[in-house]
């Protein structure tokens, strides 16, 4: 008699991101700017004095401060997590039971739907329209005709890019007031529709940010749910006690310490978005009918092929030892430095042509 897997992963695939050595990485949405050279000596210097053989603080509560600084919301509303994935799985696990209804968009961030199936909640898709919008009044029926606990979405949108406009988010809050709106605003600092200021006010909305996209620590895997306090309470109680290790709460409190630095890097990774959207805009109309694109408020195009071109192209890029994200008949690729920006649209010219 040999042990079985339960049937829940039996099946389940993994995540698998790109691995390997590549010149070019357009791939993740992390951003193409380093920490400048004061700042990282500050990590590093706070990182040596730390204790490593005690175990970290279990509320993270400096980063909270400083977070909170930042982002001028209260540290008591913050909760800290292992990255924004270790948060999304307390959402699902935690604040739904088994059974109760989620509600993911789609196309959005295929991880939701996983940690809400991982969690044994009924999930349930809404699909957006043919330009990726995502009708409101549409979503609010649904929700309240399901009886839905939770719904979850990115705002700017991760694949498509496209964002909800801020008095979008508050109808949709107000639509559906026995239902938590959990919006992971983790592309944010590219675009200006945040509902961050509105988690007192409204005591069915979640806010996830994230240290991974324009504040350019992808490695430390910092993320952040911001609420109010019932829901922080919540989400605190049951998180593991030492979630967030020394180094990377010390990385993170540095970070926040910099907002002129932070500030000014979302502000170059936009003006490199606006570069390479604007020369994929002059492709398609160089090459009618091989590409097209919608506006995108995050930090990355999201390009769409005719039949299997995407794949082609993908394997084309990679071969130059260039990787974006190939998903379907799109490609998805973030913004890079602009020699990067260019090398990509000489190769995709050449191969269009």
């Amino acid at each position: 008699m040999s042990y079985i897997l339960n049937q829940k992963v039996r099946d389940l695939e993994p995540y698998e991101p790109i691995s390997g050595n590549y010149r070019i990485r357009l791939d993740a949405n992390e951003s193409f700017l380093e920490m400048s050279s004061a700042m990282k000596a500050d990590v590093l210097a706070r990182i040596s004095h730390l204790h490593l053989n005690r175990y970290p603080d279990p509320t993270a509560s400096a980063v909270c401060v400083k977070a909170g600084g930042f982002f001028g919301v209260k540290p008591e509303h913050i909760t800290v997590g292992n990255g924004s994935d270790e948060l999304l799985t307390l959402i699902t696990q935690v604040l739904m039971s088994k059974g109760e209804k989620l509600v993911y968009t789609t196309p959005d961030f295929s991880m939701y739907k996983c940690y809400g199936y991982l969690a044994e909640n009924d999930c349930i898709e809404f699909k957006k329209d043919g330009n990726y919008n995502i009708d409101v009044d549409a979503l609010i029926a649904l929700i309240n005709r399901e009886g839905a606990r939770t719904v979850i979405f990115s705002n700017p949108c991760n694949p498509t890019g496209v964002g909800l406009p801020r008095e979008e988010v508050i109808r949709l809050i107000e639509g559906v007031p026995d239902c938590l709106v959990v919006v992971d605003e983790a592309y944010m600092e590219f675009w200006d529709q945040s509902v961050l200021d509105c988690v007192e006010k409204y005591d069915n909305l979640m806010v996830l940010k994230t240290c991974s996209k324009a504040l350019r620590m992808a490695g430390i895997r910092c993320g952040l749910a911001i609420a109010n306090s019932a829901l922080t309470t919540a989400l605190r109680a049951a998180k593991s006690p030492y979630n967030v290790n020394s180094m990377t709460q010390a990385a993170a409190e540095c970070l926040f310490e910099y907002p002129d630095e932070l500030k000014a890097a979302s502000r170059a990774v936009i003006d490199s978005r606006n570069e390479l959207y604007s020369a994929f805009t002059a492709l398609a109309e160089k090459f009618p009918g091989k590409l097209s694109l919608l506006p995108t408020a995050a930090n990355f195009v999201y390009v769409k092929f005719p039949d299997v071109q995407a794949k082609r192209i993908f394997d084309a890029l990679k071969s130059e030892g260039i990787v974006v994200r190939c998903m379907g008949d799109h490609l998805r690729i973030t913004c890079g430095t602009r020699q990067e920006n260019a090398e990509v649209i000489r190769l995709l010219e050449v191969f269009l042509s």
